[in-house]
């Protein structure tokens, strides 16, 4: 059974020390951590209290975390790293992010969203659009080895309601 439910630290200290190659590229260059374990233990002593953190898995696998954060007021930041087990989810997870929880943020009154994501990570930013985010500058040396970033962002003035997209009525939750 797939479910997307908060996340336990042990959770998100499983799903971060086991997270896709690419994953552990793109996020180990965005923090001071040394080594899979290290990064773990900093990803998990960030998020795993933090309200708007989510573990998706399948049974007892745990497979994904997303995280969405609040930047300033009406602007969010939204993350995910995963397993090799993320095509179990991806379809299941997908759906939950287009239907729950950008209309959510979107009732929260967000009108900016945001990702990072590292140069040539060509599956997810293909994703991040599928989510309904656009590419929307290069962020150049922007990692600690200075490795380049794209950002993706959905803004409601450009990009207009993304809940016309989805079928969503009214927030089903509250931003926490």
């Amino acid at each position: 059974m797939m479910y997307l439910r908060p996340a336990e630290p042990e959770e998100v200290f499983y799903v971060a020390k086991h997270m896709r190659k690419h994953d552990y590229k793109e996020i180990s260059c965005l923090r001071w951590a040394e080594g899979r374990d290290d990064l773990a233990a900093d990803l998990t002593e960030r998020y795993s209290n933090y309200p708007n953190c989510y573990v998706c898995g399948n049974g007892s696998d745990r497979i994904a975390i997303i995280v969405y954060v609040p930047i300033r007021s009406g602007v969010w930041s939204i993350g995910m790293f995963a397993t090799d087990n993320f095509q179990k989810v991806g379809g299941y997870l997908t759906k939950k992010i287009i239907r729950e929880i950008i209309p959510m943020l979107m009732d929260c009154g967000a009108h900016r969203i945001e990702c990072q994501s590292i140069e040539g990570y060509d599956a997810i930013h293909k994703w991040l659009g599928t989510l309904g985010l656009r590419e929307e500058s290069k962020l150049l040396g922007y990692g600690r080895d200075g490795e380049d970033f794209c950002q993706f962002t959905w803004v409601k003035k450009r990009d207009g309601d993304l809940r016309a997209l989805t079928g969503h009525r009214n927030g089903e939750r509250l931003c926490a």
